[in-house]
């Protein structure tokens, strides 16, 4: 197949499809995290073709950086790994009680409530990207730049939000799990993909799991780690048992 990212992408969003489905709850933290991601697929100038060397849509990465198949592979792993621990462990967001209201605050002022998340968001993105760009001017390779920032940031979020550790890293090693499924499927319809397309690890050459990449498993790690601490710590919600929907009566 020519075109493999395209493929692989597709695949990542079969997860959140099926959570966008079951767990109605969880959609609104699905398109925040959407959201939050798009911003990354601009970094896929970074990676290619250092690390890999795809075909993409319209030869999108060699004109503009990035291609479609960035935009749809980062929503697809941006759903499951911000959602794996709340599907897992029957865990819904539920709204962190509100600090008291200073309504003679300029501080207080409705718009600027309902901006801060974003505000948070944002700074913890930009935080990622200034921490990836210094790890990438020290000469580490763009990978693990990326994978240790975000695992820096998120580890510095949890010092704020100590009670998203246990989630985090469960979440942590969930989204790894899905990510090698994926990876597995991905290597079964494309037999010898991994090895046509991905460059040599730099830190971990040739070492593979059932012919995945380390590197992609420690991606999918570090991806699950920030994606489940930082919308929390954003958005202000903390993770709480979902309510069970009684079971519908039989007819008759």
């Amino acid at each position: 197949m020519e075109h493999e990212f395209l493929l692989l992408s597709l695949l990542f969003l079969l997860p959140g499809g099926v959570i966008w489905l079951a767990r109605p709850d969880l959609r609104a933290l699905m398109k925040r995290m959407a959201l939050a991601a798009l911003p990354f697929a601009a970094t896929e100038r970074l990676f290619y073709p250092e690390y890999w060397t795809p075909k993409f849509l319209f030869d999108l990465a060699d004109r503009i950086g990035f291609g479609v198949e960035d935009m749809l592979f980062l929503a697809g792993l941006s759903a499951f790994s911000s959602t794996a621990y709340a599907v897992v462990f029957r865990r819904a967001p539920v709204p962190c009680s509100p600090p008291a209201a200073r309504p003679w605050s300029r501080l207080d002022r409705p718009w600027l409530r309902a901006a801060r998340p974003w505000l948070r968001a944002a700074a913890a993105i930009a935080s990622v990207l200034a921490a990836a760009g210094v790890l990438l001017a020290a000469g580490v390779p763009v990978l693990y730049a990326a994978v240790a920032a975000m695992m820096a940031v998120s580890a510095a979020l949890l010092a704020a939000r100590g009670d998203l550790l246990v989630p985090t890293v469960l979440g942590a090693l969930l989204s790894a799990a899905v990510y090698l499924g994926l990876c597995l499927v991905f290597a079964a319809l494309l037999p010898g993909v991994f090895a046509r397309t991905w460059r040599p690890s730099v830190l971990l050459p040739g070492r593979a799991l059932l012919g995945v990449p380390l590197d992609e498993i420690l991606y999918g790690l570090g991806a699950g780690f920030a994606a489940t601490v930082f919308p929390a710590w954003a958005f202000e919600f903390r993770y709480a048992k979902a309510a069970r929907v009684p079971p519908a009566r039989r007819a008759g």
